[in-house]
């Protein structure tokens, strides 16, 4: 499937409650969401992230992931929420790995 944007739902952990259709967030591509996810994990806690809202107004917001089970789950389309497209998680040594759902 080639996108040209992604739209995901960010999930801080297991701290969290699952994130809601009004969460949505638009990504210009899959290496975006990817480095948003490294960057939410590691420095979620002291640097506001930027959340690029597909039905709220954009926001930057501190992101502390609990866990090392936070993730993105990727959309081709803002309306089609059904299934996820893509997963975006952390591996087990640290990195930032994108699966196909």
């Amino acid at each position: 499937m080639s996108v040209a944007r992604w739209y995901g739902l960010w999930h801080g952990g297991n701290g969290y409650g699952p994130p809601e259709p009004d969460d949505l967030e638009e990504f210009a591509s899959l290496a975006e969401a990817r480095a948003k996810l490294a960057d939410r994990h590691r420095y979620g806690y002291w640097q506001r992230s930027h959340f690029a809202f597909t039905r709220r107004e954009a926001a930057n917001v501190l992101t502390p992931c609990v866990g090392d089970d936070c993730e993105i789950t990727l959309y081709g389309s803002a309306d089609g929420l059904d299934y996820p497209d893509r997963r975006i998680f952390l591996g087990p040594r640290g990195g930032v790995r994108i699966e196909r759902c």
